[in-house]
């Protein structure tokens, strides 16, 4: 509120002091009392404007949450036909309740109708949030067992592990999908992936994807996609319904 607007609501306070009863106050006179009146009929009405123009203000809803992004997938891990006409891209995090239920309850569904027929590629990205201590160890040790040939099944012991994500669990699934024990080992200590899994997060972040599992879905390109934002462990309906309208158009 300006200055002088101030200085009006104090020469009402003072009015209402100063006046009991119609007289006006000692050693004013009537034309300082009629001016006062003028003040507060004056102020009373632009009041009166303000209070129209709150009740009449369109009020701004919520921000609308975007439902499309583009995200680069040049070097992910690839899931499927790499010429496959659709591609998911999934933000992961391996500590993540929900992306397990995502694994356990619906890849396997997309996988089988999608995937194996050549229809989609999965391209895996990393979001360990940092709330989840052990995401971030677990995507290393993926990475790791990428070195050998066996991203995949790491990702997939990673996840039906039940949340057993401790540097032992690394390495029991490593000798249990049959990777060399020593490299691993030695991958696991060293900081090579870092660079990847900060990118991934800043893909993530550039996409307004925030949490996990995060998911564009969209046409396949060389090293980018354009397409849906899927949020969060949707049911196989879901992603269904969203891969036969691209399939279609």
């Amino acid at each position: 509120m300006k200055f002088w607007n101030l200085i009006r609501i104090l020469m009402v306070i003072l009015v209402l002091l100063g006046f009991s009863s119609p007289v006006f106050a000692e050693g004013m006179t009537r034309e300082q009392g009629d001016a006062i009146l003028k003040e507060l009929k004056q102020i009373r009405k632009e009041l009166e404007e303000i209070k129209k123009q709150t009740l009449t203000a369109p009020r701004r809803g919520p921000a609308r949450r975007p439902v499309s992004a583009k995200v680069p997938t040049e070097g992910d891990p690839v899931l499927g036909d790499a010429k496959a006409p659709l591609t998911l891209v999934e933000f992961t995090d391996y500590q993540c309740p929900f992306c397990r239920k995502f694994f356990a309850n619906t890849l396997s569904k997309i996988k089988e109708k999608y995937i194996d027929t050549g229809k989609v590629r999965l391209v895996l990205k990393d979001l360990p949030l940092g709330f989840h201590a052990k995401a971030r160890p677990a995507a290393r040790a993926a990475h790791c067992a990428g070195e050998q040939g066996k991203f995949w099944d790491m990702h997939d012991a990673l996840f039906a592990g039940g949340g057993r994500l401790d540097r032992q669990d690394f390495v029991r699934y490593a000798e249990k999908i049959g990777i060399e024990d020593f490299p691993f080992q030695e991958c696991l200590e060293s900081d090579r992936f870092n660079k990847e899994l900060d990118q991934d997060v800043a893909d993530a972040g550039k996409a307004s994807i925030n949490g996990t599992p995060g998911f564009v879905l969209g046409k396949t390109t060389d090293n980018e996609i354009e397409g849906t934002l899927i949020s969060g462990a949707q049911p196989f309906a879901s992603f269904d319904r969203e891969i036969q309208k691209l399939l279609t158009n």
